[in-house]
């Protein structure tokens, strides 16, 4: 899947079910919902952002995840999560086991290492030119933003 709304530079994105079988970078995912405000701010952030969208292409596998939509079976890490179904909507088990107190919060960037490792978890908008600190360090960094700290951390 691609995007490339705003310039000719188009971000690659993968699924859980396109993920390369060998994985020899971090996997980077973007949680979302259709509903989320700040959601599509930080898309637009992304989207006008060539620079951004190169470091995603050559440094990670990038994942963007509807929690609310995504209906189909997910196999990660060892794990299978399944949509959980309430009437008309749902949410993904994927969502509440990758959130914080089991109660997401929108958007969700969570950074896994090849072996696994969650390297880095924020809720909440964050700023582009973190981003590509974070994807493009081999080393622990610690940002603020928003009066959030935050730990980039790839070594553990």
């Amino acid at each position: 899947m691609t995007f490339g709304i705003l310039n000719s530079q188009e971000l690659k994105t993968y699924s859980f079910q396109n993920l390369p079988e060998k994985i020899d970078r971090p996997i980077l995912i973007y949680m979302k919902t259709s509903w989320c405000s700040v959601c599509k701010i930080q898309m637009h952030q992304m989207e006008k952002d060539s620079e951004l969208k190169k470091s995603l292409n050559d440094s990670v596998n990038f994942i963007i995840f509807d929690a609310e939509k995504s209906k189909e079976k997910i196999e990660f890490l060892g794990k299978t999560y399944q949509y959980i179904s309430n009437g008309n909507s749902g949410i993904h088990e994927f969502a509440m086991e990758f959130s914080r107190n089991q109660k997401p919060i929108y958007p969700t960037w969570i950074l896994i290492d090849s072996q696994a490792k969650v390297l880095f978890y924020q809720e909440g908008l964050i700023d582009n030119e973190i981003l590509k600190s974070l994807i493009n360090t081999s080393t622990p960094l610690i940002v603020r933003s928003n009066k959030n700290l935050l730990k980039i951390n790839p070594e553990g």
